[in-house]
């Protein structure tokens, strides 16, 4: 089967956010950044609250009208599978942007197991996140990382792999401890023998390394590597997917 070339949207910061300047650029630069997505043959972008540092545990609610907001226009714009990631674990407003906009999935950081992180402890919620995706009725399936970046975790990778199909998340993601690290081999290798779902491998992707790291897994997110001065690259984008769907 095809390896998946999931790409992210960094929004600018949204109102609300200490460094919020003017919504129309975010806008602009987010369709722009799809777009670029697109041209490079990505199969799907996230778009993700990334420029309201420092997050909030739950956004508050411009974030999410805002969120909509752009990723209708992504959805309008490009013929792109469509994620929605709210930072720093929001999974109800994720999916209740995704119903909104018809995503195809969203991604939620810390499903099950709690964290410790610099915004706080990050409470799982596996069983009010799928009872709220049933109850609205959304399609959206639900990847779920694994001992996720920027987070000291009490329960260790094994006892994740352990509980992952009891949270019944459709997918699963690795990544290394912090944005732009490289995930871990290993971690991949062992991820692909304990679980059926699929596993993304979910940071530190690059041209040099991203064949590597796809005969471990069934796709990668990348999202940092893509930029070049701030703007997505569709030529990065390209290398990316050539060396992931040469595997």
């Amino acid at each position: 089967m095809e390896k998946t070339v999931i790409c992210v949207v960094h929004l600018k910061p949204l109102p609300g956010a200490p460094l919020h300047e003017n919504l129309d650029e975010v806008l602009e630069n987010a369709i722009r950044d799809a777009k670029a997505i697109e041209e490079g043959g990505a199969d799907a972008v996230i778009v993700e609250n990334y420029g309201d540092r420092p997050f909030l545990k739950s956004p508050t609610k411009e974030t999410v009208a805002c969120m909509s907001v752009i990723a209708w226009e992504i959805r309008r714009t490009t013929n792109l599978a469509l994620g929605i990631n709210v930072l720093r674990n929001d999974a109800i407003s994720a999916l209740a942007i995704a119903k909104a906009v018809k995503a195809d999935f969203i991604r939620v950081n810390q499903l099950f197991f709690p964290s410790v992180a610099p915004e706080g402890f990050l409470i799982p919620e596996a069983g009010e996140v799928m009872r709220y995706r049933k109850s609205i009725n959304c399609n959206a399936m639900i990847f779920a990382d694994l001992n996720v970046k920027h987070a000291v975790h009490f329960a260790s990778l094994e006892d994740y792999f352990l509980n992952a199909e009891r949270s019944l998340a459709d997918a699963f993601i690795i990544t290394g401890r912090a944005t732009g690290l490289e995930v871990n081999l290993k971690d991949l290798r062992l991820a692909k023998e304990y679980l059926r779902a699929p596993i993304l491998a979910g940071s530190g992707v690059n041209e040099e390394n991203a064949e590597k790291i796809a005969e471990f897994c069934d796709g990668v997110i990348v999202g940092s590597y893509i930029k070049r001065h701030g703007k997505i690259d569709p030529e990065r984008v390209r290398r990316i997917v050539n060396a992931v769907k040469s595997t």
